[in-house]
């Protein structure tokens, strides 16, 4: 006890928590040549930055180090990473990208003869660390953090401007003027529609419908006086027709909705119109009560074929079967010997024909 100084006066405070100081070990692959000195050149690293640990080896030339091995961990832990060596390629040139700058080694000694590698590794770790290679046993390495603490002031650094280079500047217009020409083509392709340039043409709609108008006018429902049989065959033949010709869903349309089809896709009205009031009218008169006249069916059948005839596309350009090609010229040529020269031709129908479709 210091004199005058009572027993129980003197309050010890708790000793000083000791740092815990970490150890790496690295190791040689055993069939590879160990290095003759083995040094660092840093006493502080910041977290998450690069600590350099220098191999010197002996009895090779300078520009050889690529067939050195590398030291690697004893036991993989999650703070020390080894840093694999990044090539610059011709991006960072163009953008003007400085490669990592190598540590300051000036306190070493002169290489001679030996042949020098310089291997990274990244910290993650508050706390101090040392290396150990063999037996070699680095000095204790603190780690600061990247920034300070709440009470300590930090000055506000003065802004400075992005530097652009001029190969940067020209890359970053050639990007935009890319994003640019493919959003425009894009733009245009919607505007335009699929291209239909690569696709089949079905077969031309009329060969089908010449077939079953000349099935229907054969299968005898007006001699039978069954009006209504032959009127819903005609309506079904119309609309699968206005189907194949305008490629629209005519099936289940009315005329009105026939119209409006074909004019969002830029069809005429005036073909159309004519088909869509001939199908009105039959659906109107296969429902009625009172039974439609044959004379009247027939000039419904001859003002089918009227407009077939005048919109018809000859199947120039679309792959079409032997055996339908030849029912179909049949059919239409037996159709026009019975519905243009017969009788009973447009008899009392207030609709006409409006002629070929240019």
């Amino acid at each position: 006890m210091p004199p005058g100084i009572q027993p129980g006066m003197l309050q010890s405070g708790p000793a000083p928590a000791v740092v815990d100081t970490a150890m790496a070990i690295l190791e040689f692959p055993p069939s590879k040549p160990a290095p003759a000195t083995i040094s660092t050149v840093q006493d502080t690293v910041l977290f998450g930055d690069v600590f350099y640990l220098i191999l010197d080896f002996a009895g090779q030339q300078e520009g050889q180090a690529e067939g050195f091995p590398e030291a690697r961990l004893f036991v993989e832990n999650d703070w020390l990473v080894p840093v694999p060596v990044e090539k610059r390629v011709l991006l960072d040139r163009l953008l003007g990208r400085k490669a990592k700058s190598a540590p300051e080694m000036s306190d070493l000694p002169d290489l001679g003869d030996q042949t020098r590698l310089v291997q990274s590794f990244r910290v993650y770790r508050t706390n101090p660390f040392r290396l150990q290679v063999g037996t070699f046993v680095s000095p204790v390495i603190q780690v600061r953090a990247r920034v300070g603490g709440t009470e300590e002031m930090i000055g506000i650094r003065e802004p400075r401007p992005v530097g652009w280079s001029p190969l940067a500047a020209l890359g970053l217009l050639l990007s935009l003027l890319l994003v640019l020409w493919l959003s425009w083509l894009l733009w245009d392709r919607r505007r335009r529609g699929d291209d239909l340039s690569d696709r089949d043409l079905p077969p031309p709609a009329w060969l089908a419908a010449a077939i079953e108008l000349r099935d229907l006018l054969h299968e005898g429902s007006l001699g039978r006086g069954d009006s209504r049989v032959f009127l819903d065959g005609l309506a079904g033949i119309s609309r699968r027709f206005v189907a194949g010709r305008y490629r629209i869903a005519a099936q289940e349309m009315t005329g009105r909705e026939i119209i409006e089809a074909c004019s969002d896709l830029g069809h005429r009205s005036t073909q159309t119109g004519i088909f869509a009031r001939m199908i009105d009218s039959v659906d109107h008169s296969r429902y009625n009560p009172e039974a439609a006249g044959a004379g009247w069916c027939r000039d419904q059948a001859v003002l089918l074929y009227d407009q077939m005839a005048a919109v018809r596309i000859l199947p120039r350009y679309s792959e079409v079967s032997a055996d339908l090609r030849s029912q179909g010229d049949k059919a239409w040529s037996d159709l026009k010997r019975e519905l243009v020269s017969g009788p009973g031709r447009l008899r009392g129908s207030t609709v006409v024909s409006s002629g070929r479709e240019t």
